[in-house]
């Protein structure tokens, strides 16, 4: 009875290795053949794109590009206003009233007050002023170049912010292009050790192999399906982020066509050269400005030590007369036009603390500036470096696919012919796996540090 038992269990357990086995091949057929991990109608449905064409997308629909562009054009409307400045000051004013009998103290505030009688105690009056500027210290021309100055500076920060945003496309793009790679590799190699696993468990049914051999082709299966699922979630992710990027829904399948041949962006360029494209970049001209900015501000504080002179004119119409003597309870017309000078003693004193501050601000500027332009010089040389660097990766990548693969053959020939173990030949299949990983991503990276190297001089 036990013995039924034990054979029944072991036909159904055959049974379902058997149905795993199959559902498996299947599975990884499916992604093979379709090289993405989803359904056949949404690879049909895929948006084929490059990466210039992410980059337009994104020029056109990103948030961030967005809000510099409003920022650059509040920057143009600030030095309009500030050329405005140089126009007269018109204004006019009207006002209606009731006036109160007038008392007159005769004999002191402390005794009784007589009351002039107003026949008409309404008053009411109507006029128009004007000051036109002729010298105030510079300081309207100062306004100007302030304006100018800080539409330059937003100018070259909307600049460097659709670098970023370029930079941020291009890493999403790779890492999507990473992601896909992966996923065909490591099914590739899964349906490879299916293979493997049914050979192991024909051997293991003949008694030629141990069950920890057997043991040991399902763990090495499991561990590679686990690094699938990890893999594509990590590409579902840079899916995510360049479709928000774009400005695309996150469900929209894109499909990145672009090779990851690196001989397509090799520059016969040195690294001085990427040097001095630095100084002209983005973030080294915004610096600059700073300085500029810092500097025009010292120079209004100075102006408030000047004199200021300018032309007025004033016309008003008013009831009763009471500003000429004699007084007349009948309406007026006064006309008043010449020229204002005015100083402001308080200047002196008042802005000296605010002139050294603005002194000090002028110095830590340039500072920055110089601090600037060495982050710039220290990130040129890293992104140069590292670029270099991967494509040596490159190279000594493709030697170890070869050597790797020479090794897998060798290893899986004497296992099945008995002259070496299990575990030397899934050692042997990790390292080809592991190979052709690194060879993808130094060409990735690659990609990436040269972006990253057109990113810092400006030039992406």
């Amino acid at each position: 009875m036990n013995t039924r038992l034990e054979k029944s269990a072991e036909f159904c357990t055959m049974k379902f290795f058997a149905f795993n086995k199959v559902f498996l091949r299947l599975f990884c057929v499916v992604l093979l053949v379709g090289g993405f991990s989803v359904s056949a109608q949404q690879l049909q449905d895929s948006i084929p794109l490059r990466l210039t064409e992410a980059w337009e997308y994104a020029a056109q629909y990103s948030k961030e590009i967005k809000l510099k562009q409003l920022e650059e054009k509040i920057g143009a409307e600030d030095v309009l206003d500030a050329k405005n400045q140089r126009l007269p000051e018109l204004s006019t004013h009207a006002s209606y009233g009731k006036l109160s009998n007038i008392p007159v103290f005769t004999n002191g505030i402390r005794e009784k007050a007589d009351f002039i009688p107003l026949e008409d105690h309404s008053t009411y009056g109507a006029g128009v002023e004007a000051y036109f500027n002729i010298y105030n210290g510079g300081k309207t021309n100062i306004h100007i170049d302030q304006a100018k100055t800080k539409q330059r500076l937003i100018n070259y920060l909307a600049e460097e912010s659709r670098d970023q945003i370029k930079y941020e496309v291009a890493s999403a793009y790779l890492s999507l292009q990473r992601g896909l790679l992966f996923e065909k590799l490591i099914a590739k190699n899964i349906y490879s050790n299916q293979e493997l696993l049914d050979q192991i468990t024909k051997l293991y049914e003949n008694g030629v192999v141990l069950k920890s051999d057997l043991l040991r082709a399902k763990l090495q299966l499991s561990k590679q399906q686990t690094q699938l699922l990890e893999v594509t979630n990590n590409a579902k992710l840079a899916h995510q982020h360049l479709n928000i990027l774009m400005g695309f829904s996150e469900e929209t399948p894109v499909k990145p066509i672009d090779t990851v041949k690196v001989e397509l962006i090799q520059e016969d360029q040195d690294y001085a050269y990427y040097l001095n494209e630095a100084k002209s970049a983005p973030l080294s001209k915004a610096a600059e400005t700073q300085v500029t900015l810092s500097e025009l501000e010292e120079q209004e504080l100075k102006a408030d030590k000047l004199p200021k002179l300018g032309l007025f004119g004033e016309y008003t119409y008013s009831y009763p007369q009471i500003r000429l003597y004699p007084y007349e309870t009948a309406p007026y017309l006064l006309g008043i036009a010449g020229i204002r000078a005015s100083y402001d003693i308080s200047a002196l004193y008042h802005d000296k603390h605010k002139e050294l501050a603005a002194a000090l601000e002028v110095e830590r500027q340039e500072v920055e500036k110089q601090q600037v332009d060495d982050d710039l010089r220290k990130g040129v040389k890293a992104a140069y470096q590292d670029y270099h660097e991967d494509l040596q990766n490159i190279e000594v990548a493709q030697m170890s696919i070869e050597q790797a693969e020479e090794n897998y053959r060798i290893v899986r020939q004497t296992y099945f012919n008995q002259l070496s173990l299990l575990t030397d030949l899934l050692d042997a299949d990790n390292q080809l796996l592991q190979a052709r990983f690194e060879l993808v991503n130094s060409k990735i990276a690659a990609r990436l540090h040269y972006y990253q190297l057109l990113k810092i001089t400006g030039n992406l």
